[in-house]
């Protein structure tokens, strides 16, 4: 009776697990069979990392009825069955990751680069400008303090306000760009040593115990 028990409390907690995806554990070549047995033929293999589909589970004979990814349908033994990828796929998967954080890294290095050269060329031209508006002043000065024609003073004072005007507005535009390609690009060199801190702690957590599981193996 006990033992009755326990083999419907087993299947009640396997059959959770119908139609989740799981994997083939690592280091195998298992059969698929169309029946489960070992008395039923043999219709495909599957290596560590294959996944299946899961159809029925038969805790009373220890198989799993599964689909695989080609549509074929038959029966393996649950106890190779895992529910996650196996180590070496995962660590495949976050080397990938790295390699496309490094490619962005690059990319976004570029970025900055071109970032600098605009912003120091901006600068310059800030410079400029800053140097033309002191030039203008001292001119406007002069000529007040020289001229007698007061007409000719008060078009010409008119002529250099205007300049000293369209001065000011090109030297308030340079420095917003100036502002936002410095803050373009301390982002950007946020986001490419964030993107290499993150891909470097995968494969760290993920690459020890890859290599203590193969030394255990050997």
């Amino acid at each position: 009776m006990i033992t009755r028990l326990l083999g419907v409390a087993l299947m009640m907690v396997v059959a959770t697990a119908v139609g989740q995806t799981l994997y083939v554990s690592d280091q195998l070549v298992i059969t698929v069979r169309t029946g489960p047995s070992t008395a039923n033929s043999i219709i495909s293999n599957l290596v560590s990392g294959d996944a299946v589909e899961v159809l029925q589970i038969n805790a009373e004979t220890g198989y799993t009825r599964v689909r695989l990814v080609s549509g074929t349908e038959g029966w393996v033994l649950s106890r190779y069955l895992v529910a996650s990828p196996v180590s070496q796929d995962r660590l495949i998967i976050a080397e990938s990751d790295l390699a496309e954080a490094q490619v962005t890294v690059a990319t976004l290095e570029g970025s900055v680069a071109m970032l600098a050269a605009e912003l120091e060329v901006t600068g310059r031209r800030l410079e400029e400008t800053e140097t033309e508006n002191a030039s203008l002043m001292k001119e406007l000065a002069d000529l007040r303090a020289a001229s007698e024609n007061v007409l000719s003073i008060r078009d010409q004072n008119e002529s250099l306000r205007r300049r000293l005007n369209e001065r000011n507005e090109e030297a308030e535009l340079l420095a917003i760009d100036n502002d936002r390609l410095r803050n373009r690009a301390t982002r950007d060199w946020f986001v490419a040593g964030a993107g290499v801190l993150l891909a470097g702690i995968i494969v760290g957590l993920i690459a020890p115990g890859l290599r203590r599981r193969r030394r255990s193996q050997w």
